[in-house]
């Protein structure tokens, strides 16, 4: 008898989705690296005339969006759909603050005070870049989370956060829909699916940009639609759903070789989407080689680090960005390109072992620590573990 993945899976854990968010994280530095040796001629990781596969990395943080308004509706679909709203909306975004805001605010006054004292003592550091990567009229917005909604021509300073101001303001579909979908069936989902995809493909094609590679401007609105497909998503098909390990594991195949190949060919983005979505789901349902793949001790740490890992490549990004012409680099083979890209990637993680340890757990722990000290009634709208309190994009 051919076994079912939920009899592998529990329903508060989802550790294949843990790992694919470590995946998607360096998928997304990759890109950075290629953006970082392109602008600075210094040549490509692979010529995108080869293959888009790394070019086109920006797709990956679709991926996230999706992947965050699953597992946001499989964490805190009882408690949003139970109790009073403001109490329930109160709880929820204290608790979501909590996970994404200390990490965010540390490493932003990190950058704050490292461009300060490089502009000064570094005054030949100022290209036609650092004024637009550390402008100070965009520093108000980004500590607000409002940098992701056409306030400025250009990303700045933490280039990379603007998908987590979007993702804020996003939280609030996931107080008004999930209620809904439990209160109107598992099908429900589809509808926020289909509202989903049609604000991605209004964005997209309202813009005529060709590309969903959309960050500072409309950000938020890219973030909508990927996080209400996952919103849905979980609805028609939460992990409790019997589906055999065989069938998931060969969706998940499928689809991660449907999303190699859209970068690859460098086609429409918009088909990546679907992709992600069926990759998502049969992860989320896996009981068979690909959960126990995922659910290797590197890939869930990877995972488990993922925020820090997509925050702390940014000041990476920044550090390699100046340091590149100051230095003089010249990388004109592959290989010296190759090694460019591992000491980016070895700074990456090593910075974010750090942060982790440092500003995300304490957080996580202390979050937990109130929890148990709190009055009944809230303690009812927190998160209950670990597990779940980090989930996150």
């Amino acid at each position: 008898m051919q076994e079912n993945a939920n009899e592998r899976v529990g329903a508060a854990d989802l550790p294949a989705l843990t790992a694919l968010r470590g995946v998607a994280a360096l998928g997304v530095a990759l890109f950075h690296i290629n953006v970082c040796l392109y602008y600075r001629e210094m040549g490509t990781l692979l010529p995108k005339t080869a293959s888009g596969v790394i070019a086109n990395g920006y797709l990956w943080v679709d991926l996230f969006f999706i992947l965050s308004g699953y597992v946001i509706h499989h964490a805190y679909r009882e408690r949003l759909s139970s109790g009073r709203l403001g109490a329930r909306a109160a709880a929820f975004y204290r608790a979501r603050f909590v996970r994404i805001y200390p990490l965010h605010l540390v490493l932003t006054a990190l950058l704050v005070v490292a461009a300060t004292v490089a502009g000064a003592l570094w005054p030949m550091l100022k290209d036609g870049s650092w004024e637009t990567f550390f402008a100070w009229s965009a520093l108000p917005s980004n500590l607000l989370l409002t940098h992701a909604m056409n306030q400025h021509s250009y990303l700045s300073w933490n280039i990379v956060s603007w998908s987590i101001a979007a993702e804020w303001w996003c939280y609030a579909a996931a107080l008004l829909a999930v209620p809904l979908m439990v209160r109107f069936g598992r099908w429900s989902g589809a509808a926020c699916i289909a509202a989903g995809v049609a604000i991605l493909v209004g964005l997209y094609f309202s813009l005529g940009r060709g590309t969903l590679d959309i960050t500072y401007d409309f950000g938020i609105v890219r973030c909508l639609g990927g996080f209400l497909i996952g919103l849905g998503l979980y609805q028609i098909c939460r992990v409790d759903a019997s589906l055999p390990a065989r069938v998931a594991d060969g969706l998940a195949a499928a689809s991660i070789a449907g999303v190699v190949a859209v970068m690859h060919v460098g086609g429409l983005d918009l088909l990546a989407i679907p992709l992600f979505a069926v990759l998502v789901a049969a992860l989320g349902a896996s009981g068979g080689w690909t959960h126990r793949w995922f659910s290797s001790s590197i890939l869930q740490y990877l995972g488990r680090i993922s925020y820090s890992i997509y925050l702390v490549h940014g000041l990476v990004f920044l550090g390699f960005w100046y340091a590149a012409p100051a230095l003089g680099w010249q990388l004109d083979t592959p290989a010296k390109a190759w090694l460019f890209a591992a000491a980016f990637l070895a700074l990456t993680i090593a910075g974010a072992c750090l942060t982790y340890h440092l500003i995300e757990a304490p957080s996580l722990k202390w979050a937990r620590s109130r929890r148990a000290s709190a009055p009944q009634d809230r303690r009812a709208q927190a998160p209950v573990s670990e597990a779940e309190a980090l989930q996150t994009e």
